[in-house]
């Protein structure tokens, strides 16, 4: 036993297989099992260890301790070792080995040790069958799979070399290492370039030399699945709707990673029941030796070979059935496998061990590069191609259907093609245009149809109601999620569930907790939908609804959530003839008159209006818009036929009446009929306390306009008490920072500074202006309107320098939203010339 005197370090590796007769000839088969001296063949094996050892083993520094720094006893080491090479089944060799292991460098982790106790013991195996056929045989029993296969390999190495086998002869183990040694992966490497695929890989698709972009994605999917000395299971998923480029992403992957796997292997799991079929093509592909006739048997050795030499990245395309997932997964499950799924369906259990990476749409910049590369042969223009790629929602496969029609068109600008395809999913290059010429990865050349298949796996009825209602929305924008929990009346619970369905079928995209939906996604619902209005109907009530709910309180801010969604959907009602357009228009107009685009809100009430010239609530606001823009005539005469239709429908003394003649005071002020005007306030409040109350909001703005016929007629004091008593009233009901607070504050500092109070007036009009810029934003017109009044007061305090720069910020404000002619204009303008003087 003189042979096991040296240290643990001379344990290395070295692999040889029984080969059969006619594959490696009887001569080297009668060499193989010639007697061999079993002290002979341990030490020859052990000579060989240390070599593989110490350059397979990726801890360095623990096989540096081992092989050279640990003081072994030769007895112990000894029986050991003999222990296991006799009964290499029913030898407790690794624990006993673990256990020296651990005694000598207890400044280890155990799980370094145990890695590095597998690892020798596997080669160790290895060793001892090319030494030994008894022992061969014996790991036959232990079904050691992956020591078969490395023999296999090498005997075929030392065939193609005519090399025979003698005693004592060293074979060429290392040279053939070198030769099937993968390279190292390193993630802070660029992006490798293409290259081919490992001899017996299968991948149906050339790669695609059009591929654009993705380099995060890449990058992403290699950091998963080339994890190195990895025990456990790596699982990756690229998810997304139909028409992201899934599939051409993996064909990628697989090209610029594919030398850091033993072999790549394409699995088609559209149906999922032709899994094992697709395994036994896979195994067919690799050119197994001895590869079996019957399917079950191709498939466990195609399996074998795949946990038995590794990594393998078989990429399982198309696989859409999530509850099948486990059970895949489980046949699958080995960490020399590493799977890569390509699927619409974003929803994979936690079980199933999958990381859905999700694919997103191209980036502008991704979307032109594209383009420029497709369409090279052509002359367009950046600004054509940047249109071109908006429209289409910037869906690779849409642009890759546009640039092939584009292609076969040369006569055909893109400005032109845009005019035609209005309707994108109806127009001949969205629809299996020249299928003759064929797809990178033979994917379906018609758009519609490429939805319909997430479509058709829908079958929850609330998840559909939600897509068509998604529909009508502005498309790549949030929606809130009490849209459809209202339009629906279905509980949070409900709503959650269906739009989890959504999401993993690609059909809706979740963007901070909320869905969006693509704009071609939505044209496809809208196809959908036909004739039906009925959800139409429903959202367009929900939306009117909450928007009255959100401008009642006259934050515009509370209204950005379902802004972009209000125009899209009034023009869907007002398109199919639904009244609750009307409801719509008016609502939006409103808020764009709030934050002051007073051109759009005259927009919007026009339209109000001809869905219903008869309501009186479009006529009045649109009267307000005129006499926000200086069309004073315009708007009176809107606001007395307003109250006309309202006294004949409601009465004289009905609330509505009181607020079209509030405004028609409003006008008579400021044409300077301010008796008229006082006459209009007064009918107003009486009005509006009978039926509100006296600390209604709307009281509080009769209150403040009387009180401003009572400053220009001189009544100071009355106008004052005016401005107080709205003051008291709208903080009680509204809060200390509502805009209507600033009004008040602001109005009351105007009496202040009639009065001679300047201190009083000053703070009056800073607090009024912090509040309006709070809510409104430094550049609204309201804020102007205060920085005007706080300029007077500078000027009353001989400050004329903070005067000018008062009315000059209040100028341009006033400019860039008021017509040029527009009073406010002309009066600040007057302001900043009287400094001249």
């Amino acid at each position: 036993m003189e042979q096991f005197g040296k240290k643990l370090g001379k344990l290395s590796l070295a692999i040889l297989e029984n080969f059969v007769e006619d594959k490696l000839g009887k001569k080297f088969v009668d060499e193989l099992r010639s007697p061999t001296d079993r002290a002979l063949a341990i030490e020859t094996a052990l000579e060989h260890v240390e070599e593989r050892f110490q350059k397979e083993f990726s801890d360095k520094d623990l096989g540096k301790a081992i092989f050279v720094d640990l003081p072994v006893d030769k007895t112990t080491l000894g029986n050991t070792i003999g222990k296991f090479f006799d009964h290499p089944t029913d030898s407790d060799f690794p624990e006993s080995l673990t256990s020296i292991l651990t005694s000598e460098f207890a400044q280890l982790s155990p799980e370094r040790i145990k890695t590095a106790v597998s690892f020798y013991i596997k080669l160790l195996k290895q060793e001892f069958a090319l030494a030994d056929e008894t022992f061969r045989e014996k790991i036959r029993a232990l079904a050691d799979l992956e020591t078969l296969e490395y023999l296999r390999v090498l005997g075929e190495e030392l065939k193609n070399q005519n090399i025979s086998i003698g005693r004592n002869k060293r074979l060429p183990i290392q040279s053939t290492l070198a030769q099937t040694e993968l390279p190292t992966f390193n993630k802070n490497e660029p992006l490798p370039s293409p290259s081919d695929l490992p001899l017996g890989s299968y991948l149906p698709f050339s790669r695609n030399p059009l591929f654009t972009g993705r380099k995060a994605d890449l990058i992403s999917l290699a950091e998963s699945l080339l994890k190195q000395n990895s025990s456990t299971v790596i699982n990756q998923a690229i998810a997304g709707m139909g028409g992201l480029g899934k599939t051409q992403l993996a064909v990628e992957f697989a090209y610029r990673y594919g030398k850091f796997f033993r072999g790549v292997h394409w699995l088609n799991l559209a149906n999922p029941e032709s899994l094992n079929g697709e395994i036994a093509s896979c195994g067919a592909q690799m050119g197994l030796d001895n590869f079996p006739e019957e399917q079950p048997s191709q498939v466990t050795l195609t399996l074998n070979t795949w946990k038995a030499d590794g990594p393998r990245l078989l990429i399982l395309d198309n696989f859409e059935q999530v509850e099948l997932v486990n059970d895949v997964m489980k046949l699958l499950n080995h960490s020399n496998i590493r799977v890569l799924i390509t699927s619409r369906r974003s929803d994979w259990p936690p079980t199933s061990g999958l990381h859905p990476l999700p694919l997103e749409l191209f980036t502008k910049e991704e979307s032109l590069a594209f383009l420029k590369e497709s369409m090279k042969q052509r002359a367009d223009k950046d600004d054509e191609l940047k249109a071109l790629s908006e429209r289409l929602g910037f869906l690779p496969l849409a642009l890759e259907l546009a640039s092939r029609y584009l292609n076969g068109h040369p006569r055909l600008t893109v400005t032109v093609y845009l005019k035609q395809a209005k309707e994108s999913l109806a127009h001949p290059s969205m629809k299996n245009w020249r299928t003759d010429l064929p797809a990178a990865t033979g994917h379906d050349l018609d758009l519609q149809r490429t939805f319909a298949f997430s479509w058709l796996a829908l079958k929850d009825v609330t998840a559909q109601k939600i897509f068509l209602a998604a529909g009508y929305l502005a498309p790549n924008t949030a929606i809130p999620l009490e849209i459809f929990e209202k339009t629906f009346e279905i509980s949070s619970e409900q709503c959650d569930e269906s739009l989890a369905l959504l999401y993993g079928s690609g059909l809706l995209r979740e963007s901070d907790a909320q869905p969006t939906i693509h704009p071609l996604l939505a044209e496809y619902a809208g196809k959908l939908s036909k004739e039906d209005t009925k959800i139409l109907e429903a959202l367009g009530d929900t939306f009117a609804t909450i928007s009255k709910e959100v401008l009642d309180t006259g934050l515009p801010a509370r209204f950005d959530l379902i802004k972009p969604h209000i125009p899209v959907l009034a023009l869907y009602a007002e398109n199919k003839n639904i009244r609750v357009a009307g409801a719509l228009w008016n609502n939006y107009g409103i808020y764009l008159r709030m934050i002051a685009d007073y051109s759009n809100a005259f927009v919007a009430y026009e339209r109000a209006s001809k869905i219903d010239p008869d309501d009186a609530i479009y006529i009045n606001n649109l009267g307000k818009v005129m006499k926000d823009q200086g069309d004073l005539v315009g708007a009176r005469a809107a606001y007395e036929r307003a109250i006309k239709i309202w006294e004949a429908d409601l009465g004289t003394e009905h609330p509505q009446v009181a607020t079209g003649v509030n405004n028609l005071g409003s006008v008579m002020k400021d044409q300077g009929d301010l008796a008229s005007a006082r006459t209009a306030f007064e009918r107003a409040l009486k009005i509006f306390e009978a039926n509100l109350g006296e600390d209604h909001p709307n009281v509080a703005t009769l209150v403040n306009n009387l009180g401003f016929v009572m400053q220009a007629q001189g009544d100071l004091s009355g106008a004052r008490a005016a401005f107080e008593r709205a003051l008291k009233i709208d903080e009680a009901s509204l809060g200390s920072d509502h805009p209507n607070v600033a009004r008040d504050i602001n109005n009351l500092g105007g009496v202040m500074h009639n009065q001679g109070d300047l201190g009083g007036a000053l703070a009056a009009y800073e607090r009024a202006i912090k509040i309006w810029e709070a809510n409104l934003g430094i550049e609204h017109p309201q804020v102007a309107y205060g920085i005007n009044n706080l300029g007077f007061v500078m000027q009353a305090q001989g400050d004329l320098i903070g005067a000018r720069v008062a009315f000059e910020r209040a100028l341009a404000i006033f400019k860039k939203f008021l017509p040029p002619e527009h009073p406010n204009i002309k009066v600040v303008q007057g302001n900043l010339d009287a400094l001249e003087k």
